[in-house]
């Protein structure tokens, strides 16, 4: 067997302090040219404060185990059926006490990466906490649960992992992040890599399946739907829209000789983009022959939308200032999987709501708020923001923003499906003001169709109804004036 592993250890201990030290660790596993991805992963290490690298020998990792099982043990020049794992504590531990650590040094854990044994792309599943700089942003995490020598850890953030090149390919790696975090939060089985790989249809495509070539948009959404996470498509050369929504202009002139992609100006994509990364939901890109997923967004200091994406070829939490600028410019698709009984689309749900706002306010001739509503959004001081949430996360969170416990209790008693769309209307000029800035929501059924979809809730200023189903009585309750908080975190 190859020294990958050491039949007399159970682990290494490494205590990088320099950036020529954590240079070193990287050198260890992958050459100058491939190092980027585990770069970054060790960068994120570093930037949360690791002191200490535990790097567990002789791992059994059940993606690597699959892919070693279905691909790699069938080479001639074969490698070892085991991973390595490294973890990342923020804390100085004592290599005489890792089977039984203390409270502290449990919460110090940053999280771990996974070092598969092949030629390239070494990088496998990782899961590690965000970095300070991305405090504040909104991002897709999970829990993820780890046994480190018996010790029960836990660590929040978004999972990733690396293209090998010959049996995963960057497609694949992308389409597992989208999965593990559907896994992690209980809204999918459990799926390997493998599996995934052997979902792929090769039908739908003209070239061999190994070493693989990667999938197509038709593969994607093919493996999607066998993972019981049909996903929406959206071609960026047609992007729906959207009431409320500015559709810009495209910049070629009119006797331009080729056509500017989409890609390169339609800003509509941030407001489809951030509709899902609001709700939880990884987003996946593709570019010309590439695949990466978008994880989380923020606001820069001008007040721009960035985003934070897993690319296997970059590493994880990478700060995208604008996807005009991206490396991989211009983005062509984006894809979003979602649970199957989310048949209303995002941009469906926010038509609808300011439709109705909007028909409100303009059949209300003597209430000022709701008057003062219909104008912002015409004018745009007034924007509205969508969220897919459960039944269940509404009813808690909904509880903590009602001042009223007649509105609370007609909330929380709300008939509601597994899954809603909510839609607030934003006064912008609270919001940059970090107050409360919500002055009006819609709830709506998200098995509901796209045509005029019924609302389930509408909040406004001084009423709030609840329309239940199965033609049930209306109920109404009265509701302060003054605008109330987001579900958001950024908006």
């Amino acid at each position: 067997m190859r020294p990958w592993v050491d039949p007399d250890r159970s682990f290494w201990v490494r205590r990088p302090r320099t950036k020529g030290a954590w240079t070193k660790l990287a050198r260890e596993y992958t050459e100058d040219e491939e190092r980027r991805p585990l770069d970054q992963v060790l960068a994120v290490a570093r930037e949360g404060g690791c002191r200490t690298v535990v790097i567990e020998n002789r791992y059994v990792d059940v993606d690597y185990r699959s892919e070693f099982t279905a691909f790699w043990s069938l080479k001639f020049d074969n490698q070892s059926s085991f991973a390595r794992r490294m973890h990342f504590f923020a804390a100085d531990l004592d290599e005489g006490r890792l089977h039984n650590l203390s409270e502290k040094e449990r919460k110090s854990y940053l999280g771990y990466s996974i070092i598969r044994p092949v030629p390239h792309g070494r990088v496998g599943r990782t899961v590690l906490a965000p970095p300070p700089e991305l405090d504040g942003a909104t991002l897709t995490p999970i829990v993820d649960e780890v046994s480190f020598f018996g010790n029960p850890l836990q660590v929040e953030g978004v999972p990733f992992c690396e293209q090998d090149s010959e049996f995963l390919r960057c497609a694949h790696a992308a389409v597992w992040i989208c999965h593990y975090t559907a896994a992690r939060r209980g809204h999918v089985g459990r799926r390997s890599t493998a599996q995934i790989v052997e979902r792929s249809p090769t039908g739908l495509s003209p070239k061999r399946a190994l070493p693989s070539p990667g999938l197509n948009l038709n593969q994607l959404q093919f493996v999607f739907g066998e993972l019981d996470q049909p996903a929406i498509h959206y071609g960026m050369s047609h992007l729906p829209h959207v009431i409320g929504v500015e559709e810009p202009a495209c910049p070629d002139e009119e006797d331009a000789k080729e056509e500017t992609p989409a890609g390169l100006w339609d800003t509509r994509m941030n407001s489809i983009i951030c509709r899902y990364l609001n709700s939880g939901f990884p987003v996946l890109i593709g570019a010309e022959e590439h695949a990466f997923v978008l994880v989380g967004w923020r606001r820069d200091d001008e007040g721009q939308v960035q985003f934070i994406g897993c690319d296997d070829r970059v590493g994880p939490y990478e700060v995208i200032s604008s996807p005009f600028e991206h490396y991989m410019k211009p983005w062509e698709s984006i894809m979003i999987p979602l649970p199957p009984k989310v048949y209303l689309s995002g941009e469906s749900a926010e038509g609808r709501a300011h439709e109705v706002l909007t028909s409100f306010a303009e059949q209300a001739e003597q209430a000022e708020e709701l008057r003062h509503i219909g104008e912002g959004l015409a004018d745009g001081s007034i924007e509205l923001r969508s969220t897919l949430r459960t039944c269940a996360a509404y009813k808690r969170d909904i509880g903590d923003l009602t001042r009223s416990e007649a509105t609370r209790s007609a909330l929380r008693h709300a008939r509601l499906p597994h899954w809603i769309w909510v839609v607030e209307a934003h006064k912008k000029d609270l919001c940059a003001k970090g107050k409360p800035c919500v002055v009006a929501a819609a709830v709506l059924d998200s098995t509901a169709f796209g045509v005029k979809p019924p609302l389930d809730i509408l909040a406004m200023p001084g009423m709030v109804t609840v329309y239940p189903p199965d033609e049930g009585k209306v109920v109404q309750r009265n509701g302060g004036a003054a605008p109330w908080g987001s579900l958001l975190e950024v908006h």
